[in-house]
């Protein structure tokens, strides 16, 4: 009888644990997942593995603000640089390969990202693309990303200037990348490459004055610039940052009345011109919300 009735409750066990399996399956994948994220809070946190971008996505802008110092830079204005006093015509540079650094150190590289920045007035572009061309007065620091994945971003990566892919062939495209607004050197009458900034004006020191044009070029002056946030920036909760781009430190260690004109003519003062863009120029401004 003992025996019967023992067989009798382990059927009747079996039974339910046959019947109610899906639910005990249920609670124990529960039990594991909240072992885990009490042991592991990175896991529960981390909404893509390693490496993986997030699918929700929104927009950032990012601004390029053009400054002398702490004074905002300005077409036909006077500024002091030193002993010198320069007043400015042209302000032109590519900005190019953007890249934004999560926190976990995941890259988002924009796609086609060649972008014209400038502060210029109406530029004469005869015998570049065709005669009496006129290119308009425009103002450009901002560039607007689209479809920026979420996240919490650390830093972000560009380079000033065009790489050798499209540097070395002016008829492939990318971006903004043309050569109908005046940014290629031309030699022979042969769009060679691309410029990469070109800044213009005049310069006084005493009772000198002189023009000057500034311009960087060539694969070896292409660098690249990483500029790091002073604490991480929420894709989704800001509106995006703004770089300050002191043109002032562009013309470190240059003296403008001795060379007014640098170019491909004067290498190492054109190097010397986009080591500072790279290394000096550009730093962290703000966070716009």
């Amino acid at each position: 009888m003992g025996i019967l009735r023992l067989s009798v409750f382990y059927a009747t066990l079996f039974n339910s644990l046959y019947k109610y399996q899906d639910k005990l399956i249920n609670m124990i994948r529960i039990f594991i997942l909240a072992l885990i994220s009490a042991l592991c809070p990175s896991y529960s946190e981390a909404k893509n593995p390693p490496g993986v971008m997030p699918t929700t996505s929104g927009e950032l802008v990012i601004t390029f603000d053009a400054r002398i110092g702490n004074k905002d830079f300005a077409l036909n204005q006077d500024f002091n640089i030193g002993s010198q006093t320069l007043n400015f015509n042209k302000l032109r540079y590519w900005v190019s390969n953007l890249v934004l650094i999560t926190v976990q150190g995941t890259e988002y590289i924009v796609p086609d990202s060649y972008f014209l920045m400038e502060e210029v007035d109406d530029l004469n572009l005869s015998g570049t693309i065709k005669d009496k061309m006129t290119y308009p007065a425009n103002k450009r620091e901002t560039i607007t990303l689209k479809n920026v994945p979420a996240g919490k971003y650390k830093s972000v990566k560009f380079s000033i200037g065009v790489d050798s892919k499209f540097n070395d062939n002016l008829s492939l495209r990318a971006g903004e990348l043309t050569i109908a607004n005046g940014m290629s050197s031309i030699v022979w009458m042969w769009h060679s490459s691309y410029i990469f900034s070109s800044i213009a004006g005049s310069v006084k020191q005493g009772a000198e004055t002189k023009d000057f044009k500034v311009e960087t070029g060539l694969n070896a002056n292409y660098q690249t610039r990483t500029v790091d946030f002073p604490a991480p920036i929420n894709s989704t909760a800001s509106k995006g940052i703004v770089l300050n781009v002191d043109v002032a430190k562009v013309f470190d260690g240059i003296d403008l009345i001795k060379t007014p004109l640098i170019n491909a003519m004067t290498a190492p003062l054109m190097t010397s011109v986009a080591n500072n863009q790279a290394t000096k120029a550009i730093v962290f401004g703000s966070e716009t919300k």
